[in-house]
Order: structure tokens, then C-alpha cells, then sequence
């Protein structure tokens, strides 16, 4: 089963980092190749689902929100046509002094071996690290 790790340290206390990711509603206001999604109940609480028509119908699920940890955990419901199954992200926030936080995010999926390396480039090449990129410019 592959895993993904990525991390970035911003220079921004957990609690000024935090409530922006803890929107799962607001990705498309700081990422820069996801979209506004639609959304389907609260992006504060557990069970909401957000849509990205634009990418293929992806559609994921909010699975726990942790703000004493400052961890969320999302599941696609509907992968959008990459081939993974069992599909499970996590972001969290911690601190790494105190002016500055340590953002990681991380996946775990299934997919089949001889897709693996190009389902691992795409979602960190295309998916994390330019959303880690752009959190670091957005708390600069």
C-alpha cells in the first residue's frame, strides 16, 4: 500500500495556520490547482462531502476533524478516474517553534503495482507540494 509524506514549515504560529485548514470547504481559496469544490453540508463538521466537477466528478468525504491535534482526515468517496482504492489523506498542523508551524500531508491508498509510481506523482508532484507551496507563500 503506498504512502505519501510531505511536510512544509510555514512561518505562522499552528493557531494563525490552523483555521484555514481546518475549512475543509476552503481548499480552493489557497490551492492553487483545485477549484472552488461544491459542498455538501458543513466544512466543519464530519461527514461532509465536497465535488470537484472540473476533475472528473472527484468527491471526498470528511472523515474527523481534530482541533486539540489540528488534524483532518479526508476519504474519496469517488476517486475522479485515478486509479486508487481505499484512499485516505491527513493534514495536520504542529508547531515547529514559536513563530512557526509544520504543516504535513500526508495519503494512503491501494492501487494496482503498475500504477503506483505514476498515482504517487500526481498527487504529490500535482496535488501536495503545490498546495504546501502555496501555503508557504500565503503565511511568508
Amino acid at each position: 500500500m503506498p504512502r505519501i509524506v510531505t511536510s512544509a514549515l510555514l512561518d505562522a504560529p499552528p493557531d494563525e495556520v490552523w483555521p484555514l485548514l481546518r475549512d475543509f470547504s476552503a481548499i480552493g481559496s489557497w490551492h492553487p490547482h483545485l477549484p472552488p469544490p461544491e459542498v455538501h453540508g458543513a466544512g466543519d463538521q464530519v461527514g461532509a462531502e465536497r465535488t470537484f466537477p472540473a476533475i472528473g466528478g472527484l468527491r471526498e468525504r470528511l472523515v474527523a476533524l481534530d482541533d486539540d491535534e489540528r488534524t483532518t482526515r479526508i476519504a474519496f468517496q469517488d476517486s475522479g478516474g485515478l486509479p486508487v482504492r481505499d484512499y485516505r489523506a491527513a493534514l495536520r498542523v504542529t508547531p515547529a517553534s514559536d513563530s512557526r508551524s509544520l504543516v504535513e500531508w500526508t495519503a494512503d491508498f491501494d492501487c494496482d503495482l503498475s500504477d503506483e509510481p505514476a498515482v504517487v506523482a500526481t498527487v504529490r508532484d500535482g496535488v501536495f507540494l503545490p498546495g504546501l507551496a502555496a501555503l508557504k507563500e500565503r503565511f511568508a
